[in-house]
């Protein structure tokens, strides 16, 4: 008896020694990157790649489970066509779809046509998320994880009240406006990085109607950080809470008007039309062609200098960073609901200063999610989220480390997601809404809490 227990006592140390049992299992993590960018979406004669667009993919593996982190260069996501996406990643990968965050970098000129991929040209996109996760799934090896935060002085609320000017989309400084940068790397074993997931809220709208195609400021940044480490690193650029944050500088449309070299706009009775915008637009014409590619090197400039900026911010954290190689992954999704509204002015929208009359319409429909790995905290929302919404968050959560992605596994029907005390504001966002008041903030931060709660942070 005595002989068998201290048979089992050896091999039970041995066991332990070699980490076989009860060892947390180490972590790994592969990256990889397709292109998507589709020369249909040019418009006319004289429209531009700037540069090019890409899916991003992260997997990681933590021994029991995985978990896929996925990039878009695009403005938004279709809903239906997503989920099938999605489906798939979950498939080709094993990693449970509760487990897969896929988001849109929301850059405003993915499209030359429009914001979006149409959604019968979405079918690319999703066989690239595919491609880019089995890649990644591919290529995991041994990793280690760390987490950041840096304040990066670009973006700027962009809800301003004046008395002589009402509301209007211009630079408010003394509006809410969340500046963290939160920066994830996933660490190779040779202290390059493998991938590097960013966040941070700032609409992506340099090129908006110029006629290029580009993924903006955020894959200015991806492209820094790739470069920096030689390509053998996947950088993701995730939107925070941006539904009412822009970059304080802006070099889009200067001066005005449909002269060279600026942004072409369409306009109604009751103000500016997006949509006619994007499908009035005309070639430009020859002997206003230098001054209209002059005007596209101006806003590269700036749009370089936004993305070098967050780069190399992202690249400090990740050399100042503390790493671990364990980190246990849960996720979680719940959808809730809210009372919707439809606009009774649709056929000419006024755009803002002035409250149009509303219907009751049918709910919007949100998507909250929680992907943990580690003591690392993904929250998600399928929108255009307000930065009071994320600040609250932020300050409620038991979760130091806490990441909000917008515009992640899908579409609200919804339009801007605004803050409760925002529901009075006279701007395009709140009043082109399809949330009546008093309802999303709650839902969200109470829905991602208790997501919190469930994976025992």
């Amino acid at each position: 008896m005595k002989a068998h227990r201290a048979f089992l006592i050896g091999l039970l140390a041995l066991l332990l020694a070699s980490g076989s049992v009860f060892a947390q299992s180490k972590l790994r993590a592969g990256a990889a990157k397709v292109d998507i960018t589709q020369e249909s979406d040019l418009m006319v004669s004289t429209d531009v790649i700037r540069d090019r667009l890409f899916a991003r993919a992260i997997v990681v593996d933590d021994g029991s489970t995985c978990a896929v982190l996925v990039g878009l260069d695009l403005s938004g996501v279709h809903d239906a066509t997503l989920q099938d996406a999605i489906a798939k990643a979950s498939a080709a990968t094993g990693c449970p779809i509760e487990n897969i965050v896929v988001s849109a970098t929301h850059t405003h000129s993915s499209s030359a046509k429009t914001l979006d991929v149409s959604a019968e040209n979405f079918a690319p996109v999703a066989a690239a998320i595919v491609s880019a996760v089995q890649t990644a799934k591919s290529r995991l090896a041994p990793a280690r994880i760390g987490y950041g935060v840096t304040k990066v002085d670009l973006n700027v609320n962009r809800d301003q009240y004046t008395a002589e000017r009402g509301w209007r989309q211009a630079a408010n400084p003394d509006g809410p406006s969340d500046k963290t940068l939160a920066v994830v790397g996933f660490m190779g074993a040779d202290g390059t990085p493998i991938a590097v997931y960013m966040n941070y809220a700032m609409h992506p709208i340099n090129f908006y109607l110029t006629g290029a195609i580009s993924a903006d400021f955020p894959g200015e940044a991806s492209r820094y950080i790739e470069r920096f480490f030689d390509d053998r690193t996947v950088a993701v650029f995730t939107q925070g809470a941006s539904g009412d944050q822009n970059p304080e500088l802006r070099a889009g449309g200067l001066g005005g008007g449909n002269g060279p070299g600026n942004v072409q706009t369409a306009t109604s009775p009751r103000g500016f039309n997006a949509a006619a915008a994007a499908t009035s637009r005309q070639p430009v014409s020859p002997e206003n062609l230098s001054a209209y590619r002059l005007r596209l090197a101006r806003i590269g400039e700036l749009v370089t200098m936004e993305g070098t900026l967050i780069g190399a911010k992202t690249v400090d954290i990740l050399r100042d960073g503390t790493f671990t190689d364990t980190a246990r992954i849960w996720g979680g999704q719940e959808k809730v609901s809210c009372p919707g509204r439809d606009r009774l002015d649709a056929a000419n929208p006024v755009r803002e200063n002035a409250l149009p009359d509303y219907k009751d319409g049918a709910d919007v429909n949100l998507k909250i999610g929680l992907l943990r790995i580690g003591d690392i905290n993904f929250a998600t929302v399928n929108g255009e989220v307000y930065s009071k919404i994320s600040m609250r968050l932020k300050a409620e959560a038991p979760a130091a480390k806490l990441i909000l992605v917008a515009l992640a596994n899908g579409r609200a029907n919804s339009g801007y997601i605004y803050n409760d005390d925002a529901f009075n504001h006279l701007s395009f966002q709140v009043i082109g809404s399809r949330l009546k008041p008093g309802c999303a903030e709650g839902k969200i931060v109470g829905t991602a809490l208790e997501l919190m709660h469930r994976s025992g942070e």
